[in-house]
Order: C-alpha cells, then structure tokens, then sequence
C-alpha cells in the first residue's frame, strides 16, 4: 500500500552514453541540418533535455531490471503499474551535459499526495552524478497512480506557473513526422504504448501516442531556437505538465511570453484544436 512510509526509498543505476545517443536524442526531438551543432560530433552540443533520459533508460545501463526502468517505485508492495501517468516533469541543469559520460544515477521517491478518488500523486527525484560526485543534473518526475489515492495524505501543492492572457512573445510551429515515437524509443524508453498497435488500443488509443518526454525535448530544443539560439548550456531549468497526448503526424505550435531576465513561460498546443500538450511550462537560462 501507497502511503507516507514510501517517502525515501530509493534506487541507484549507472548509466553510460557516448557522441552517438546524444546525437540520436537530437534528431529524435526534431533537430536537423540547419542545426548542426545538435547533428554533427564536430562541436557537438546536446539538446539539454537529454538529461531526463537516465530517468527511464532501458539502454545504457549496466543493471537492468527487466524490460522496464528500475524505479524505486517498484519498492512499494501491491502498487499498481498499469495505473501510472506522468503528469508532470523538472528538469534542473546545474551543469552543461558532456557529450559523453559514465554516471551515478540516484532515484528516490521525495513526496506522496493524496488526490482521493482520483488517485495518489508521487514525486520521485533523480539526480545524475559524475565519476567525481559531482551532479549534472536533477530531475523530479510527478506521477499519478489512478488506484493508490485516499490514505489521508496531504494534496499536491498547486503549480506556481500562470499563463498569461495576453499574446505570447514568441510563436513557433512544428510538428511530429509519423515516426517520431518510434525514433525517440531507441533513446531508452521502449515502453510498448509507444509502438505496439494492440497495447495502445487496449490503453485506450487508436494507435501508437507519442512519447510526453518526446514533446519536452521538441519544447526544450524550440525554446533555445527562439531565446536563446546556438547556446543549449545556458538552460538552467525547465518545468512542465503534461496535458493531451500527442500523436505522430500532428502539428503544434509552441507559444512563448517573456516573465524576466533569464526566464519565460510557455505552452506547446495543437494547431487542429488548440489542446494543450505541455502546459504551465516555465524555463529559465543563465
């Protein structure tokens, strides 16, 4: 059973990549020739939002555990798997991400809230290390398992991000090609909703969705385009919710609004009927 007690528990991996994932992640979040930093080892840089990648790697580890992730999760008895949705995501740079490594990845469960009815919200904190205990980088993940809510824990804590009203900064549009899933699982996360057709029908999808980490690293590269182009080590943060699923072969247009010297708010939205795929997104650079 979900409850306070899971607070702590914790897992560790170590995890390796070279040039060559770097360069994958880059073109599995849309990167192309014009951006050649992102698709050539000669002055290669990464796309940021390659960090949250350790989170869910099933490629590049030394100790796998089964077909999935090993999460700390996993520690606590009778969970439910099936009823897990990542319902929001941080990403904290605290150094820029070197184009190959071997690191300590740390996973620990830091929060459980109680939404009742509709479940129980999780936030696990993953922290990247070097060979010298230093991190690169933290992410904190917010689940929602649908089945574990209602053992009188607090609720979560509201998103300190707000939209604005008023016309964005800044509009990019992009799109998804049909096979954007399919490239971005080969990144590490293999989770079969992703390319299976039956497991996506019986999820309830028509077909394969993609990936929500896919669509924060189409975000994350866009948003370095538009504030701050050709420089991806200044991104010091970037946070997130995740709304509607996308599809491959969608289209998208990414609104941007300036909130203060080194950071703006953001919104990624479908352009055939303006539902939102992130929202109340914020990232801030250096």
């Amino acid at each position: 059973m979900l409850d306070q007690s899971a607070v702590g528990l914790s897992t560790t991996q170590k995890f390796e990549y070279t040039w060559r994932d770097i360069i994958l992640y880059n073109l599995s979040v849309g990167a192309g020739q014009g951006e050649l930093e992102y698709v050539y080892e000669k002055g290669l840089k990464a796309v940021p939002s390659f960090g949250v990648i350790p989170c869910l790697a099933t490629f590049g580890t030394k100790d796998p555990h089964g077909d999935q992730p090993l999460m700390p999760t996993s520690k606590v008895e009778g969970l439910r798997k099936e009823g897990t949705l990542h319902m929001d995501h941080r990403l904290v740079i605290h150094s820029p991400i070197p184009t190959e490594g071997e690191l300590t990845i740390e996973k620990v469960i830091r929060n459980v809230y109680d939404r009742g009815e509709k479940g129980a919200k999780i936030d696990v904190e993953i922290v990247a290390k070097d060979a010298s205990g230093r991190a690169l980088f933290t992410n904190t993940m917010g689940y929602l398992n649908r089945f574990a809510g209602g053992f009188g824990g607090e609720k979560p804590p509201a998103s300190s991000v707000s939209i604005p009203q008023g016309a964005p900064k800044f509009t990019v549009e992009d799109g998804y090609p049909q096979n954007a899933p399919l490239l971005y699982r080969l990144t590490g996360d293999t989770f079969p909703l992703h390319a299976d057709p039956e497991f996506a029908k019986r999820s309830g999808f028509d077909r394969p969705i993609v990936h929500g980490l896919c669509s924060l690293g189409y975000a994350c590269r866009l948003l370095i385009g538009a504030l701050f182009p050709g420089q991806p080590e200044r991104l010091t943060s970037l946070e997130v919710q995740f709304r509607s699923v996308a599809m491959p072969g969608d289209r998208f247009a990414l609104q941007i609004w300036e909130e203060g010297e080194g950071s703006a708010l953001f919104r990624m939205a479908r352009t055939d009927d303006g539902r939102a795929i992130l929202d109340k997104g914020r990232v801030c650079w250096a």
